[in-house]
């Protein structure tokens, strides 16, 4: 296989999950402040202190390090909020319950917004026009994070909350669809605040639901942080 064909690095050992790391953090850094002209391996073999032979071995070329480079942007924080969704959702038996905890989740929108701005995602998804190599990769990435939150939503569904006309993946790239989307906001010549976005974004997901009472509640409460 061709260094420029490799796929992203899994390695087994602590070590190189470590230089791999190390690596991705010094490239994603780049990417961010210079675009990708800005990544050069040998300046990041300089930064990391990982040898130029060791960076080829894992990337297999500079264009394999800028696609896991935007792999690991892409998948990051957004996996890492899903886990969290998964553990709040498994505690809820209702809508009216998922109401009640309104504060919480509109924190949590808060603080997904600021780890990554939804410009970086729709600058990544952007990166890979006519890229095809690129494109398969954040496909095989998105693919992974609309299964693990459909796998919510079909709890939800087991449970009676989400709509049972609903399908649990439509509703998870919906759900997804509202977070990327969040770039219309973020682009704008006159932004929609956070709160507002997020408030409105929270309404929109009340409507997956099951229980018009539930959701009677849930835009009081909206209502009154807004």
């Amino acid at each position: 296989m061709p260094n420029s064909q490799k796929p992203a690095p899994q390695p087994k050992q602590a070590r190189a999950h470590s230089t791999i790391d190390v690596v991705l953090a010094e490239a994603n850094k780049a990417i961010k402040e210079g675009g990708e002209s800005a990544v050069r391996v040998q300046e990041i073999s300089a930064k990391t202190n990982v040898s130029i032979g060791s960076i080829y071995h894992h990337f297999g070329d500079r264009d394999g390090l800028i696609r896991a480079a935007y792999m690991q942007t892409f998948r990051g924080a957004i996996q890492k909020d899903i886990d969290r969704v998964k553990h709040f959702m498994m505690k809820m038996t209702s809508a009216k319950e998922m109401a009640e905890h309104y504060d919480e989740m509109l924190a949590f929108l808060n603080h997904h917004f600021e780890k990554l701005p939804a410009r970086d995602r729709a600058s990544t998804i952007g990166s890979t026009t006519g890229r095809p190599l690129l494109k398969a990769a954040i496909v095989a990435v998105q693919s992974e994070l609309v299964t693990s939150l459909t796998e919510v939503m079909e709890l939800l569904k087991e449970r009676g909350i989400l709509k049972q006309h609903l399908e649990p993946r439509a509703a998870a790239v919906f759900t997804l669809g509202m977070l990327h989307g969040r770039v219309i906001a973020e682009f704008d010549s006159t932004p929609v605040g956070d709160q507002a976005w997020n408030t409105s974004m929270l309404t929109a997901f009340s409507g997956l639901f099951v229980g018009s009472e539930e959701i009677q509640l849930w835009n009081q409460l909206a209502a009154k942080t807004a």
